[in-house]
């Protein structure tokens, strides 16, 4: 015990004496942390300039576009008869989208024919396509539901009976676990974790360059776990201030508790340890290792299954999004503390991360035990 406790210590010592780690690891968790969620703070987009192509010119379609302009979600800026002008001005990201009127409009909903308004949204930008559709077809809807109640009217239809219609279908949308809908409550959560994973990677790979061979036997692996105890320990502490701080400055919904999450990660963040131990006896120098490691950020992001859902990522890529930390990781988080879900519940992905951490551990103390290529001096590191 003394030994572990001993490598523990000397480890945070070490940790926090080296400028460079520090900046990495901890302050690279913690910028990000606040950083990162600042562009999605809208959640959901608002007052989205559209055009609108109208081709009837009546009232009723004049007042179709009044609608339109009142909804919270669009702002129709220009009405115009030109098609190819519209277009330009989404290409050039001065509309979002534009909606065509057909001509007759007025003379088909008369007559009770049926009537096609066209929206035409910039699927480039998913949420600017899905809020621009989404409001233009609710403003639709409704316009619709009180014609039909005016064509109830004029059958003879009393008021009372034509407004209490009852619907064919009803439809009760509920948004589960993401009540504003939003895109931060999506994403944030999860690059949260992919975030932690990364600068405690690049920060101990870093530590790693150029340290001697882990002793002999027992004391190896006794000095490996007090090595990984202090990151664990520096990771759930990140951990609490972005469940405790950054939750609450931003808003993210949460059903699980905070004991919770931090027992849910526990293995995962092991794992992501004894990664870095594994892989940091690899690199000769700090440089190639921090390079190595941003560029594992990309592939981690894709392979977690959110950025690219899980149901379409082709099962051979999968596998190997499996031996990722981040991934089980992020499942077990997300369902844990955003969807209440137990930890009986996320077993599979809890298990993934304890054999994970298993197998990286036994990876880090057998090429520890080999001792990694001899570190190379950086010209900085010959100036100082």
């Amino acid at each position: 015990m003394s030994m572990a406790w001993r490598a523990f210590r000397q480890e945070l010592s070490a940790v926090f004496r080296d400028k460079a780690v520090i900046v990495v690891m901890l302050g690279g968790s913690l910028f990000y942390s606040l950083f990162y969620p600042l562009p999605y703070q809208p959640q959901v987009a608002t007052e989205l300039p559209i055009g609108v192509l109208d081709h009837d010119r009546s009232p009723l379609s004049r007042q179709l576009i009044r609608r339109m302009d009142a909804s919270e979600s669009v702002d129709v800026v220009i009405t115009v008869p030109d098609a190819l002008r519209l277009e330009r001005m989404v290409r050039d990201g001065r509309l979002a989208g534009y909606v065509e009127i057909p001509a007759r409009l007025n003379a088909q909903v008369l007559r009770g024919e049926p009537v096609r308004v066209a929206v035409f949204a910039n699927a480039a930008y998913m949420v600017m396509y899905s809020e621009t559709a989404r409001a233009v077809s609710e403003v639709v809807l409704d316009f619709n539901a009180e014609i039909v109640e005016e064509r109830l009217l004029m059958a003879g239809r009393s008021p009372v009976l034509a407004e209490n219609l009852p619907e064919a279908i009803a439809l009760d949308r509920h948004e589960l676990f993401n009540p504003d809908g939003g895109y931060a409550n999506y994403i944030v959560p999860a690059v949260l974790v992919l975030i932690l994973q990364q600068t405690f990677l690049i920060g101990i790979c870093m530590m790693q360059v150029g340290r001697g061979r882990l002793p002999a036997g027992t004391a190896g692996l006794i000095t490996l776990a007090g090595r990984s105890l202090a990151y664990l320990v520096l990771q759930l502490a990140i951990l609490l201030f972005y469940l405790l701080l950054v939750y609450r400055v931003f808003g993210f919904p949460s059903l699980g508790s905070v004991g919770l999450a931090l027992l849910t990660l526990t293995p995962a963040f092991l794992s992501m340890i004894l990664l870095g131990f594994a892989l940091g006896t690899l690199f000769r120098t700090r440089e190639t290792a921090l390079q190595v490691m941003m560029l594992v950020s990309i592939p981690a992001l894709f392979l977690a299954g959110f950025a690219w859902p899980a149901e379409v990522i082709p099962w051979p890529l999968d596998v190997i999004g499996w031996l990722i930390p981040s991934t089980a990781a992020i499942d077990a988080f997300i369902k844990t503390h955003h969807m209440g879900a137990s930890l009986h519940e996320v077993r599979a992905s809890w298990l993934v991360s304890w054999a994970l951490a298993a197998g990286y551990g036994l990876a880090a103390w057998w090429l520890g035990r080999l001792g990694g290529p001899a570190a190379v001096a950086t010209p900085q590191a010959e100036a100082g």
